[in-house]
């Protein structure tokens, strides 16, 4: 994918994203096809949008989703600084198109991860990290379903892949014994509405950061301070409404919104 190319792809995700619509594509734009080109046209959206990397959104945890992506490793997308709101937060519904609730472990960086030639242990991950953090994720893409079957997987990790917007609740820096497995249940104005499981990530949510360490280079280096939110723990479930959302997370904590 020319620069060129990457840069006029970028400018139109970019655009997408500050008014909240599905990209409109011209027949004539090259779409990325590895991940490799659509980390190129994620760090020229960073460099457009002026924004930090505050952090990383990981997926393609598990080998057979990778070829989804064009690839054969995880993936990830940026978390911008401008998209990332402090619990509580409120987060009006109108940015969005279609958003996706999630309720996510995400780990503070105390230390750079630099890409290297021997694998990170997940040891050598649990020493880099400061902190543990409940998290929202509203995951909010701006590819439209209808395009071609191999076209959206790169361009959907293009598109930050999918990032709406991040939640983090108050980070926990005495984290190593808190139960990262354990129930999470996430509540809509006081009513239960989906209860899951910081197993689902792997059996343990800071295999995904190891995972994602080993995976580099990335559009952009790990850095100590940056955030790594590991996936959803709970099914997505479709925001129709403002209303106050709460997820508990328990020795972990809790995060709210709204």
């Amino acid at each position: 994918m020319s620069p060129e190319d990457a840069a006029r792809l970028a400018g139109l995700l970019h655009a997408a994203r500050q008014v909240g619509c599905l990209v409109d594509l011209p027949a004539d734009a090259r779409l990325p096809a590895t991940p490799e080109e659509a980390y190129q046209v994620q760090a020229e959206i960073v460099r457009r949008s002026g924004e930090a990397i505050l952090g990383w959104k990981v997926t393609a945890l598990k080998a057979e989703d990778r070829a989804a992506y064009g690839g054969t490793r995880p993936v990830a997308g940026p978390l911008l600084s401008g998209w990332v709101f402090p619990a509580p937060a409120e987060v009006p519904l109108s940015r969005f198109i279609a958003p996706l609730l999630e309720c996510e472990f995400a780990f503070l960086l105390g230390r750079d991860l630099p890409p290297r030639e021997t694998p990170y242990t997940l040891e050598e991950i649990a020493d880099a990290v400061a902190a543990l953090i409940p998290a929202f994720e509203i995951a909010d893409g701006r590819v439209p379903q209808d395009l071609p079957p191999d076209a959206p997987g790169a361009l959907r990790l293009a598109d930050s892949m999918g990032n709406g917007a991040f939640i983090p609740g108050t980070p926990v820096t005495d984290w190593r014994a808190l139960d990262r497995a354990g129930p999470v249940t996430l509540t809509i104005d006081g009513i239960e509405i989906e209860t899951g499981s910081g197993a689902r990530i792997l059996g343990d949510p800071l295999k995904a950061v190891q995972y994602l360490a080993n995976a580099q280079p990335l559009c952009a280096p790990l850095c100590a301070g940056q955030i790594v939110t590991t996936g959803t723990a709970t099914t997505p479930v479709r925001l129709k409404r403002a209303g106050r959302v709460e997820a508990d997370f328990g020795a972990v904590g809790r995060v709210g919104m709204g």
